[in-house]
């Protein structure tokens, strides 16, 4: 599940950067959105919740940093893929592809993240 979340986000980098105007803070920038998407997912699926509302402004801030992701990846990769010729709708379906992967295996890691804390505590309990 990590290799097909580090994938995901490789290919929105590698869209984003390609997008990027040729000069490498204009690339660097381009790139962070993805970076911080992966962080804050390899984060919310290791650091177990202690607290209710810390647990809710964890989500909150992780659905923000994915939604600006998605927006800028999504646009980047678009024209990326209209400059190398897909066309026929196929240059809009195919950012989708990446960010759904993404969240795909963002839930996974985060359901799995889960099932161990609880067995973790299972074996705890007894």
């Amino acid at each position: 599940m990590r290799a097909a979340l580090a994938l995901g986000v490789a290919a929105s980098i590698a869209g984003n950067v390609l997008h990027a105007q040729d000069e490498l803070i204009s690339q660097i920038i381009s790139a962070w959105s993805p970076l911080a998407l992966l962080l804050t997912i390899e984060l919310i699926s290791r650091v177990p919740v202690h607290r209710r509302v810390l647990a809710v402004a964890r989500w909150a801030a992780t659905a923000l940093i994915a939604g600006i992701a998605a927006w800028v990846s999504y646009w980047h990769m678009a024209a990326v893929a209209a400059r190398y010729g897909e066309t026929g709708g196929s240059q809009y379906l195919l950012p989708l592809s990446v960010d759904g992967l993404v969240i795909v295996a963002s839930i996974c890691l985060v359901e799995l993240g889960g099932r161990i804390a609880a067995a973790t505590r299972d074996r705890a309990a007894c």
